[in-house]
């Protein structure tokens, strides 16, 4: 007679029981040499979840048992098969119909009515044990997390876990390149393919150290909040796979890379990125993403229609048959070449003030007293948080009082400070180490300013329309044109620009 044993046992089982293979190893052979077996195979898996299938030693198995290689399967119990009822019931029909012969340490089987039910029943029992385990579990990791641990492994690209001491710190090479991202990206005119683009091209290694970085990672990473210091933990409920509600899921703190300010500004442009980059075809539209129609509220996109017998490129509000929003009715179509004429205009009469825009940019450009004094702070601020740990650990010596958990809670927010503090304080010697001096000479920016302008006619579409995104946040169209004159002019129609500052002006005319 030949005979098999399988035995199994999980992560899980190993921590909560004690199972171990050694144990079902020994007690199965004995078995399978009592039934007088000749030739004994082993399958086995270790670590691997009763729950699913596609295990090597069950896959090696069932094809030994499909060749006619087994005579008699020797088990522990049932559940070492699996701990679905489904599974269980499935293996043991395909094992039944190859001729083989189930022998259970733990339980009698018998192919009679009674003897099914039993198993069954058996089966189900294994079910809810191993749904109880990974609640258990599920529970521990979540109380866990409410307390500030990491209750998972913690493998985020620009950051560093220790599992013995539970601590994430900044893995300063990777959390450089993060910050460059986030740069790139809210102060440049490009979208997470050119971040990737740009990273293939710098050859900068992704974790993993590979040489290619693909956009679905650039996103990931830009739009991952553990980027500004809030690591989310409970996304997802464990029983059913679908997301919590945002109050229910436990936000972690770590150090941040990026301050709140940068990460909201890309997950703003990337709320818009798809309005501003879609459709672009063979036919340019300058002003795509800006337009909002005042009169319905769609935004008005760009469409290559024939309007009045003449085809030509235009921007419209209206919308497929079936939209929440259909738009205007009659639709409205305004042609593209004098709407972008009539706006471009404005932009540079915004512009063309070489005064301003040197004026601007002396007071955009990081100045390094600044950067130093903002630095000073932080270290006083780092002496004070110094000087108050020293103060409690005294008093604890001295008896005054003993370690409680508001005691404790204190020395953690302590520590929470000094690691927020510190990685400013890296920032900031980053910045001081490139900031070059600004020069105070206002002729100098005047004269860079005016040699911009004057070339302003030679730049390309794809610099003039990141000009008048960097200028302009929002137009606003209402009224149409006049039937007579609608094919040359944009008589009828007023046209609102709402400029970007930090209270934005507007322009309004009527064409």
């Amino acid at each position: 007679m030949r005979a098999a044993i399988y035995i199994r046992v999980s992560t899980e089982e190993q921590a909560e029981h004690g199972y171990s293979l050694a144990e079902q190893r020994e007690a199965c052979r004995q078995r399978a040499t009592e039934l007088g077996a000749a030739e004994i195979l082993q399958f086995a898996d270790e670590g691997v979840s009763g729950a699913t299938l596609d295990r090597p030693g069950l896959d090696a198995l069932r094809e030994a048992i499909s060749l006619g290689t087994v005579d008699t399967l020797v088990l522990r119990d049932p559940d070492r098969l699996s701990r679905r009822l489904a599974h269980q019931l499935f293996l043991s029909e395909e094992f039944e119909k190859a001729g083989v012969q189930m022998v259970f340490l733990d339980f009698e089987w018998k192919t009679t009515p009674e003897g099914r039910l039993f198993y069954a029943i058996k089966g189900a029992i294994a079910e809810y044990e191993r749904e109880k385990i990974r609640e258990r579990v599920t529970r521990g990791k979540l109380q866990k997390a409410r307390q500030g641990g990491i209750p998972v492994n913690f493998d985020v690209y620009g950051y560093r876990y220790d599992p013995d001491t539970e601590e994430v710190s900044l893995y300063e090479e990777e959390a450089v390149v993060v910050r460059k991202m986030f740069q790139w990206f809210i102060s440049e005119d490009m979208g997470i393919a050119t971040v990737a683009n740009r990273l293939n091209e710098m050859q900068i290694p992704t974790r993993r150290r590979a040489k290619h970085w693909h956009r679905q990672v650039v996103r990931q990473i830009l739009t991952n909040p553990v980027f500004m210091g809030e690591w989310k933990y409970g996304k997802t409920e464990w029983h059913t796979g679908l997301p919590r509600p945002p109050e229910s899921v436990i936000t972690i703190p770590v150090p941040p890379i990026v301050d709140r300010e940068t990460w909201e500004k890309a997950q703003e442009k990337i709320s818009s990125i798809r309005r501003f980059w879609s459709k672009r075809g063979r036919r340019k539209y300058l002003l795509s993403g800006l337009l909002t129609c005042d009169d319905c509220g769609n935004t008005m996109g760009g469409a290559y229609i024939s309007w009045w017998g003449k085809a030509a490129r235009r921007y419209t509000c209206r919308r497929s048959r079936g939209a929440s929003n259909p738009g205007c009715s009659p639709s409205k179509a305004i042609l593209a070449d004098i709407l972008e004429k009539t706006v471009w205009e404005q932009v540079m009469v915004f512009i063309c003030d070489p005064a301003a825009v040197a004026r601007e940019a002396a007071i955009k450009y990081p100045r390094k007293d600044d950067l130093r004094e903002e630095n000073e702070c932080i270290k006083k601020r780092l002496d004070k948080l110094e000087k108050g740990r020293e103060t409690i650990l005294d008093s604890m010596a001295m008896g005054l009082f003993e370690f409680d958990e508001n005691t404790k809670n204190r020395l953690v927010d302590i520590k929470r400070n000094e690691e927020r503090l510190k990685v400013r304080q890296k920032e900031l010697e980053h910045m001081l180490a490139e900031t070059k001096e600004i020069t105070d000479d206002m002729d100098d920016l005047q004269s860079r300013a005016f040699h911009l302008i004057n070339r302003i006619d030679e730049i390309t579409f794809e610099e003039k329309r990141a000009l008048v995104r960097a200028v302009l946040s929002q137009i606003i169209i209402s009224g149409r044109p006049n039937r007579g004159t609608a094919l040359k002019s944009l008589e009828g129609v007023t046209i609102k620009i709402i400029v970007k500052a930090e209270e934005p002006p507007t322009t309004t005319f009527s064409r």
